[in-house]
């Protein structure tokens, strides 16, 4: 099995570039076939992160996704800080080719319908990105289920959360949405509700955008695992996007307290959640 991480798509189809795909996890849990409608996703669970297991989680390690990745993914970069607390990092320690070190987990289980909460603090760096998003890739056997739904927080404007989705690979369905706060000072609570016929993006409980499917703008329909991730980029067309690729004398950490997925229709898992609503 092969795993590819969410932007990969980007310069597919903006750059038609040739990406790297990287091995995957022996152990993985069996997964819905390619085809499968998003109903057919695993179930409801909260996670805050005393722990990470490795039933649940598998942590990125040795590869990069592309040229245009400018560090490696290293299980290095990837602790509980204290119980409650996940960091992903990106550090200027050298991992085989690449200059930096990066951090990356992923759901073994793929989830479809439902509420994706994340209750998390991104880095700040010009270069840098820190993701929360669910992924369906080339993995499945069919290129054609790479569906993709992002909260993308680039660095270099922590002001600002980039909002996207991919059907079958195909993307430009960005926007940069004001947060009204700085994301890299305050941990903050974000959802996602992805239902068969709208996508919904909340900051604190607040809508922020939303997407209803029509004719001619199919939404994302196949489950896909959840991605919490922190890396940079290289090259001038990822530069354009992200900014130049500074380090700021530091590592570059993404904080995240709790991850969750309500599966649609069932009950709200904890108190804070939108679904409690």
């Amino acid at each position: 099995m092969t795993i590819w991480s969410g932007p990969v798509r980007r310069l597919c189809v903006a750059a038609t570039l040739l990406l790297q795909a990287h091995p995957g996890s022996a152990g993985e849990t069996a997964a819905p076939a390619a085809g499968a409608p998003a109903e057919q996703g695993g179930g409801s669970f909260v996670e805050t992160f005393n722990t990470l297991s490795d039933r649940r989680w598998y942590i990125s390690d040795g590869w990069a996704n592309g040229d245009w990745q400018g560090c490696m993914w290293s299980k290095q970069r990837v602790r509980i800080a204290k119980p409650g607390e996940l960091t992903l990092a990106l550090a200027n320690i050298a991992y085989k080719e690449r200059p930096f070190s990066c951090a990356e987990i992923q759901t073994h289980e793929r989830y479809g319908y439902g509420t994706y909460e994340v209750r998390m603090r991104p880095g700040a760096g010009s270069g840098m990105v820190s993701a929360f998003f669910t992924y369906n890739g080339p993995e499945n056997g069919d290129r054609r289920t790479n569906d993709e739904i992002d909260f993308e927080f680039l660095g270099k404007d922590t002001g600002k959360v980039q909002l996207n989705y991919f059907v079958g690979g195909v993307g430009g369905h960005d926007s940069f949405d004001p947060l009204g706060f700085d994301a890299a000072t305050a941990t903050a609570d974000y959802a996602l509700e992805w239902l068969p016929d709208r996508l919904r993006w909340y900051v604190n409980g607040r809508l922020l955008r939303e997407v209803r499917a029509a004719p001619d703008r199919p939404l994302p329909s196949h489950p896909g695992k959840i991605m919490l991730s922190v890396w940079s980029g290289q090259g001038q067309d990822f530069a354009s996007w992200l900014g130049p690729t500074v380090y700021p004398g530091r590592p570059v950490t993404a904080l995240f307290e709790r991850v969750a997925f309500t599966r649609m229709g069932d009950p709200c898992g904890f108190k804070e959640s939108i679904v409690c609503r």
